[in-house]
């Protein structure tokens, strides 16, 4: 292949990663949307989509699809994952063998655990991740990261609890893992 071959076929690919990618956003938009008038429908704030959250809820989907296990602590701790995130309240739900989201949303809204994770009142951004392993039991792994993240809101917090940085977000985080399996 001629250099304008070789030109032609990384433009190509390009273009087609760049498509996957604006699919995957507006499928997270659309996630997010769901779960924003869920919660409207409960008196409570919309969310949006955070890449920070996205990225740690990817890694988990990936690593219990690549283990072939559902466990919140396959990819490490949550506490430990959601560090660096600077988050306030933080919650994870995960699942595995639904085929789609909204099978999936249903599933968390029906569990007593994930449902409380998902109207959690402070919440104002969430990241939501799919992975597939057809050679594994459950095939699809889903990770839903749903935190506090408007600085406004965690700076009111911590002046009112004794000043910037007196809160402990690990401490914080742990209070907040989902428990309950779907």
């Amino acid at each position: 292949m001629g250099a304008n071959g070789r030109e032609a076929a990384a433009l190509v690919c390009c273009f087609v990663v760049g498509l996957v990618v604006m699919a995957t956003l507006a499928h997270a938009e659309d996630m997010a949307a769901m779960i924003s008038q869920y919660r409207h429908e409960h008196g409570l704030s919309a969310v949006k989509t955070d890449p920070q959250l996205t990225e740690i809820a990817e890694r988990q989907a990936k690593a219990m699809a690549t283990a072939g296990i559902m466990d919140h602590n396959v990819a490490g701790s949550f506490a430990s994952r959601i560090s660096g995130a600077h988050t306030g309240r933080a919650a994870e739900n995960i699942a595995a063998g639904t085929k789609t989201w909204a099978e999936t949303f249903r599933a968390w809204q029906t569990s007593p655990g994930h449902n409380a994770n998902l109207l959690q009142p402070q919440a104002d951004s969430v990241g939501v991740a799919v992975a597939r392993n057809d050679q594994t039991q459950y095939k699809t792994y889903w990770a839903l990261v749903i935190a506090e993240k408007s600085p406004k809101t965690r700076d009111r917090k911590r002046v009112a609890k004794g000043g910037a940085g007196s809160e402990n977000p690990i401490t914080t985080v742990k209070s907040f893992v989902c428990k309950f399996w779907c």
